[in-house]
């Protein structure tokens, strides 16, 4: 994506996100935009078709139509500019946007944890508690994956930031200071 593009992208996010903001209406916007990024994720092909011109813009404006039902009054009318200036090939850059510049202006983030075996309740709770006082953030989601080759310990990623206190980590190091 070129620069200007990606500037248009921003500033249609900076739109809803000042919209919601302004309006007290950060939770249904939120929970819009992870719903409609949840559909594009599950349905590979549908990012594809939104860029192409294989499909008709009223094939892609019908779609857009399906999102408009289930969202809140900001992501309709949002939606519905969209369709007006024709920018229905930028749906998913513009939406990942708005949640990493929503995420930035409420400090709040979703929190991936990689860690060897499944963590318990209490485990997972002390975390939050280390992510929100470390990074400096509220936790919206947490994200548990689990990853056998990590021997133990756990990596933590969250607003572009990494613990990582892994074995294999460890090991890795301790073979970079070994040469």
């Amino acid at each position: 994506m070129n620069k200007k593009t990606l500037a248009l992208v921003d500033l249609y996010a900076k739109s809803l996100v000042d919209v919601a903001l302004e309006h007290d209406a950060v939770k249904p916007v939120t929970d819009d935009i992870k719903a409609m990024l949840a559909v594009f994720d599950s349905q590979k092909d549908l990012q594809s078709l939104f860029v192409t011109d294989s499909m008709e813009a009223s094939e892609k404006a019908k779609i857009i139509r399906l999102f408009q039902e289930q969202a809140s009054p900001y992501v309709t009318n949002f939606l519905e500019v969209l369709l007006q200036n024709e920018r229905e090939s930028l749906l998913y850059p513009i939406l990942h946007s708005v949640s990493d510049q929503m995420s930035q202006a409420t400090r709040k983030f979703d929190v991936e944890v990689r860690t060897a075996v499944p963590l318990s309740y209490e485990q997972k709770r002390r975390l939050q508690e280390i992510v929100e006082e470390k990074f400096e953030l509220q936790q919206d989601r947490l994200i548990e994956i689990v990853d056998q080759s990590l021997v133990g310990g756990f990596v933590v990623k969250a607003d572009n930031r990494v613990i990582d206190t892994s074995i294999r980590r460890q090991l890795q190091d301790l073979k970079m200071n070994l040469k």
